[in-house]
């Protein structure tokens, strides 16, 4: 199939963030068509690395300006407060090669595998920086994600390509063959189209027969969120991302420049709506109102066939997961990439489609997988929490990696390759929640020994201020 002009269908993030791709990188004339008034959230979004490298190299866009516009803070990892248990803390970074105050310099899984008691997260720069909400700058590019405003994200987007492609403001009626029907009487003819249109798919309208369901594998479908102004800037405006365990499920916390972005994921089949509303307010002492929450509830599932003759589905419209490791944007980056490249010679096949019909089921299962484990150790004692036990259903995955990690002669490393969550984000996970990792038969003992204990020396090292050290208030003041 040969692919000349490319219509994308939904104005959302998915819709725009594929415009910007394709006009910058693939040789399509590329048509927008969107006629629905969002309702965004407002409230933030949080991102993995992948996303400023894509609008940087895959867009064409440069972070100085963008993050300037879309009210950003950095996200150094994710702090997981109370999960598996009241008082407990994870820390999932996203830099873990090495320890560099060990002295020779060690591994994350060597380290951790032959001493567990220490709280190793203490002994991660960027932790500790976090923490303090300091910056480290050397480890900007590879260290740090950001938080964003998706509303702004759009109107950047907007503003950069308008010239770029081609912008119908109109609803959509029906797509036949290669012409998009359109209700004001217009068409649009086209060679593929891309439905962007969120859980309404207008384009594509899989059957529950073709759909996976994942209400088996994962417990949350329901979220109720918004805007939390801050009290006291200089403390609350960190460098991270939290996600609290609370009784009714779990409270993320994204910081942006100008509020916080927060909401409550829980599951209706357990918790209701107003309940989860009183409960959300209570956690934030009442600083927004039970009116000013806005309700999004889901059926968690991905479409069996994401690119389907002329049609490929990209964002809600293909799948949708749950908010726990902002897999949402994840998965919209993967989508667009894979697609981008397939596009780069005008020119589509069979088997272009059953790539990156692979590629993607395979990018949905390992993010179901990674985001089921977060739920496979708990003790909290309530409706929630004890419906989570005992429904829970360890993946082939989490077997595989626990087998692997209780072996001596383990071969896991921690810069194990996945499409979005390699082997570092599950081991990192899996130690912190409990499950052992075995020493390695064939480590040198006098090394390691020395390594750590340099290691133990700098547990309670503190972090101070120099030239490449700076708060992420003022971070964001001077840069962003």
């Amino acid at each position: 199939m040969q692919v000349r002009n490319v219509v994308i269908v939904g104005g959302g993030s998915a819709g725009w963030m594929t415009a910007a791709c394709l006009a910058h990188e693939s040789h399509v004339n590329v048509t927008l068509v969107d006629k629905e008034v969002p309702t965004p959230l407002g409230v933030g979004e949080a991102t993995l690395l992948s996303f400023e490298k894509f609008m940087n190299q895959n867009c064409g866009f440069n972070s100085n300006e963008f993050l300037a516009e879309l009210d950003a803070g950095l996200k150094a990892g994710i702090l997981f407060k109370d999960w598996g248990y009241k008082g407990n803390e994870i820390w999932l970074p996203f830099y873990w090669l090495n320890y560099p105050f060990s002295d020779p310099p060690v591994s994350m899984i060597d380290a951790w595998s032959t001493t567990q008691h220490l709280d190793f997260k203490k002994l991660e720069v960027l932790y500790q920086c976090s923490m303090s909400n300091i910056i480290d700058r050397t480890q900007l590019g590879s260290g740090y994600a950001v938080h964003i405003d998706c509303i702004k994200l759009v109107e950047y987007i907007q503003n950069k390509i308008k010239d770029k492609i081609t912008y119908i403001n109109a609803a959509v009626k029906e797509l036949a063959n290669n012409i998009l029907y359109l209700k004001n009487g217009d068409t649009v003819e086209g060679d593929l189209f891309i439905d962007c249109t969120g859980f309404r798919k207008l384009l594509s309208n899989p059957s529950s027969f073709d759909r996976v369901p994942l209400s088996d594998r994962l417990y949350v479908d329901t979220a109720v969120a918004g805007p939390i102004q801050y009290e006291d800037k200089d403390v609350e405006f960190k460098p991270y991302t939290t996600t609290t365990a609370v009784d009714h499920g779990w409270i993320w916390n994204t910081p942006l420049q100008s509020r916080i972005g927060s909401g409550l994921v829980f599951n209706k089949n357990i918790t209701d709506v107003d309940e989860a509303k009183i409960h959300f307010c209570n956690f934030w002492n009442n600083r927004i109102k039970e009116d000013e929450l806005k309700v999004i509830d889901w059926t968690p599932y991905y479409n069996k066939v994401q690119w389907n003759k002329n049609v490929v589905s990209i964002g809600l419209s293909a799948g949708f997961i749950e908010p726990l490791e902002s897999t949402g944007l994840g998965l919209i980056i993967e989508a667009i990439k894979t697609l981008s490249k397939l596009l780069n010679d005008g020119y589509c096949s069979q088997s272009d489609m059953d790539y990156f019909n692979s590629r993607m089921i395979c990018s949905y299962e390992q993010c179901i997988d990674y985001v089921n484990s977060h739920y496979s150790a708990s003790d909290i004692e309530s409706p929630f929490w004890n419906y989570v036990r005992k429904n829970y259903k360890m993946s082939e995955a989490q077997e595989t990696y626990l087998k692997e990690m209780a072996s001596e002669n383990q071969t896991i490393m921690p810069g194990g390759k996945g499409f979005i969550f390699g082997v570092g984000n599950w081991v990192h996970w899996l130690v912190q929640a409990g499950y052992p990792l075995e020493p390695r038969s064939w480590m040198a003992h006098e090394t390691m020994e020395s390594s750590l204990n340099h290691l133990i020396d700098c547990e309670d090292r503190k972090i101070e201020l120099g030239n490449d050290l700076i708060t992420h208030n003022r971070f964001c003041e001077m840069f962003l």
